[in-house]
């Protein structure tokens, strides 16, 4: 007798040969390079999957991950240490990169779902046959194909730029109706002196583990190091051309690279919010600025009460119909320099945010919404995009200020 699993929904392995296969994969993904370097994280993912083939699945909450495999005290404090939070964020990632990168060669799928530390095992499409049990029985998995999420690797950005810039060439400044709009909210930046330092977001550094200082070229290249989301590709590839239209010199850092040393006296494009801890470390004392959290949220100083702009980030990532973002341009005293944001609470947003301050046919919308002279003020944008079908919808102006 033989059994097949078809679907997309989260399959629970009975037999022995069923949870054989999940720890087949479970120690592939181990061995891979994107855990292999890290005691932490291996640890954690270990844990839980070996707890829900025991059946134990209901006890994995956070503080009791806190206990078990980071060894912290029972009473411990679990905002103030957020160690369970932040490793399960970075085993997604790495999760998703791994099934990116693999998604041929495995028979089945392990997801860490958002908002739980219960893993799901998800078969493949096509039906694979697996080794008949003691009894002579044959299970037969049908697996599905992982997305992988919406993340890609640093070399996926020098592959895309060439073509942003011919792609892109259509958002030029100068032979639109809006040109005047768009000449008016870039020239601070583009007529500064100096090149433009374009700071894109990755990970919080207490997210990764230190690079070995002797990683092979590929390693460097698509390992778990150096990853940004498709989102933020799209919009690093929307305003290098911009840039090179207007025929700027730019320099683009991650934001755990990037020092106050080189935001000095220059100017500086932020791209991401959440994700990037400049954009959440300059835009902290501004009306408008981002609270990171589970409910991650644009806040409003002058009206606290608001709780308009909100994304829960531990809903599933499928579900998210909407997301906001912010538009920044203004001058920081920190830096001595104008400053430019473009983040959202989640990646749609930096998506249609890099998209509104890009386009044209967005930027009419500042001569609709702004007042007169703002050109010459420092100016914040909230922005809002539906979320359509898995992609970022049109960004629309919902409130802005000036001073």
């Amino acid at each position: 007798m033989s059994s097949t699993v078809y679907g997309t929904t989260r399959w629970t392995p009975e037999t022995p040969v069923e949870r054989n296969l999940v720890v087949e994969e479970l120690n592939a993904i181990l061995a891979s390079y994107h855990f292999r370097g890290s005691k932490r994280y291996p640890a954690l993912l270990k844990y839980v999957v070996d707890k829900t083939l025991e059946g134990h699945a209901e006890g994995l909450k956070e503080r009791t991950l806190g206990v078990e495999v980071f060894e912290r005290q029972p009473d411990y404090d679990t905002n103030a240490d957020p160690v369970v939070r932040i490793s399960a964020s970075e085993i997604r990632k790495r999760i998703a990169q791994y099934y990116h990168e693999n998604r041929g060669n495995s028979r089945l799928q392990i997801d860490l779902p958002l908002g739980s530390y219960v893993p799901e095992f998800k078969p493949r499409q096509e039906p694979v046959t697996a080794p008949a049990s003691n009894a002579g029985t044959q299970e037969a998995v049908a697996p599905k194909l992982g997305s992988g999420g919406r993340r890609v690797s640093r070399w996926w950005i020098a592959a895309v730029l060439p073509v942003a810039l011919s792609a892109f060439g259509a958002y030029s400044l100068n032979k639109t109706s809006a040109a005047k709009a768009a000449d008016k909210l870039w020239s601070p930046l583009l007529r500064s002196p100096g090149s433009v330092l374009i700071v894109v977001g990755t990970s919080h550094p207490d997210q990764l583990p230190p690079e070995p200082a002797q990683t092979s070229l590929k390693d460097h290249m698509v390992g778990p190091y150096h990853h940004v989301t498709m989102s933020t590709a799209i919009a690093l590839s929307r305003l290098a051309g911009v840039l090179q239209t207007d025929g700027r010199a730019y320099e683009i850092k991650e934001d755990t690279d990037a020092s106050l040393t080189d935001f000095r006296s220059r100017p500086v494009i932020l791209v991401g919010a959440m994700n990037n801890l400049w954009t959440l470390r300059l835009t902290a004392p501004l009306r408008f600025h981002f609270v990171p959290g589970t409910l991650s949220q644009l806040a409003d100083a002058r009206n606290p009460g608001n709780a308009e702009w909100v994304t829960d980030v531990s809903k599933p990532f499928s579900s998210v119909s909407t997301d906001y973002a912010l538009l920044a341009r203004y001058h920081d005293a920190t830096t001595n320099g104008t400053v430019m944001i473009i983040g959202g609470l989640g990646p749609y947003g930096t998506e249609a945010a890099s998209e509104f301050v890009a386009s044209p046919h967005y930027l009419d919308q500042l001569l609709a919404a702004l007042p007169r002279g703002w050109e010459n003020k420092n100016i914040e944008i909230v922005l809002k995009g539906d979320v359509i079908n898995g992609e970022a919808g049109p960004p629309h102006v919902v409130s802005y200020t000036t001073w």
